[in-house]
């Protein structure tokens, strides 16, 4: 994964308060790539396929970051 496949988007969380998740989901399936979500002006969390969490994972272990995941 190079530099500019790591930036990612990014939404507010307050647009989950009015009712966007479902078009910010559809955003993250139909581009496959995560999106951070911002609260209070910071990083909250990051929204990401379950398929992309696994492989993520698996990558991590296979390279012996984080063996206990």
């Amino acid at each position: 994964m190079n530099f500019k496949d790591m930036m990612l988007d990014s939404v507010k969380a307050r647009e989950f308060n009015r009712g966007q998740s479902a078009k910010i989901f559809k955003q993250v399936e139909e581009s496959k790539k995560p999106i951070k979500v911002i609260k209070n002006s910071k990083e909250y969390m990051v929204i990401m396929e379950y398929e992309q969490y696994l492989k993520m994972i698996a990558k991590l272990n296979n390279g012996g970051l984080n063996e206990n995941v």
